[in-house]
């Protein structure tokens, strides 16, 4: 009775042994073995690119009619941090962006970052 329980298992173990080759003469294929690719030293993959959602928001709404030559002209408008988050207002207002105070300071961070260069509050160089 013993081998009743035993033979279940022993065709498992069977079917899943891989197959000798049916014809004769014939050699089984050899074992697919895969050695681990060698990485070269120092970074795998370049660094990613991090796009602000200021950034987003700007091209997505501003670029139409600004090109970035407007942003570091010589007679610029905008002279102070104030007076650029004024303008980014106004424009946002004008095209009724609809943008939140959140994102309209991320707009001024970006183009600030990018192009003007303003002196941050109580930082100084």
């Amino acid at each position: 009775m013993m081998h009743n329980k035993l033979f279940p298992a022993i065709i498992l173990a069977m079917a899943s042994m891989p197959l000798l080759a049916a014809v004769p003469g014939e050699q089984p294929p050899a074992p697919d073995i895969r050695v681990p690719e060698q990485k070269p030293a120092g970074p795998s993959k370049p660094p990613a690119v991090v796009i602000s959602r200021g950034q987003l928001l700007y091209e997505n709404h501003c670029t139409r009619c600004h090109a970035s030559v407007l942003h570091v002209r010589e007679n610029r408008r905008a002279d102070s941090l104030k007076a650029l988050e004024g303008w980014v207002r106004r424009w946002s207002g004008e095209e009724k962006l609809g943008w939140s105070e959140e994102e309209i300071v991320e707009v001024v961070d970006y183009l600030n970052r990018r192009y003007y260069k303003l002196p941050l509050p109580g930082v100084k160089k």
